[in-house]
């Protein structure tokens, strides 16, 4: 089952196998590319292709609509609890998600950072194949790990959401 949760301009599909969590996707809500994401200009065109009606049926989706929503507003949220399926990480993939939760919303930590903080300092690389592969992003968030010199490298949903993910944070300048 995938559950869908939007707050404007996000979108999270959460991919549900059983009673766990499986994968959540991040999205432009619009349906906008990942190498462009949506055009401000275009806001009210954009705003008409979010599905008025959402797949929210669990506790947890409905949970995560209401997080969504505060974080798109700026709010520092604390992700509700998640049933997460870490199952098919590696146990480095576990310790770097893991040193990841605690990366605080406002901050920024290089890939050797993440390393040293998974007892691995010489594990940058493998540290950005984790963040790569990250399939829980947002909520363990891989968009707040950067390049060596502080650089906007590597986003699955694309560098644009990256970006402006980070100016929502108060990271970086708009």
């Amino acid at each position: 089952m995938i559950e869908t949760v939007v707050a404007a301009p996000l979108a999270l599909d959460l991919h549900w196998d059983a009673e766990k969590i499986r994968e959540i996707t991040l999205r432009w809500a619009d349906g906008s590319s990942p190498e462009t994401g949506p055009v401000e200009a275009a806001a009210p065109q954009a705003a008409a292709k979010i599905p008025a009606a959402l797949h929210v049926v669990t506790e947890t989706g409905r949970a995560m609509q209401q997080a969504l929503s505060r974080y798109v507003a700026g709010e520092d949220v604390r992700w509700p609890e998640l049933p997460l399926d870490f199952s098919r990480l590696t146990p480095f993939h576990q310790a770097a998600l893991d040193a990841l939760y605690r990366v605080a919303h406002g901050t920024v930590i290089t890939y050797s950072e993440l390393a040293a903080m998974t007892g691995r300092p010489t594990a940058a690389r493998a540290a950005g194949r984790a963040m790569a592969t990250n399939p829980f992003p947002l909520v363990l968030p891989c968009h707040r790990v950067v390049g060596k010199k502080g650089d906007l490298t590597g986003f699955g949903p694309g560098l644009p959401m990256k970006r402006w993910l980070l100016v929502l944070e108060g990271v970086l300048s708009a």
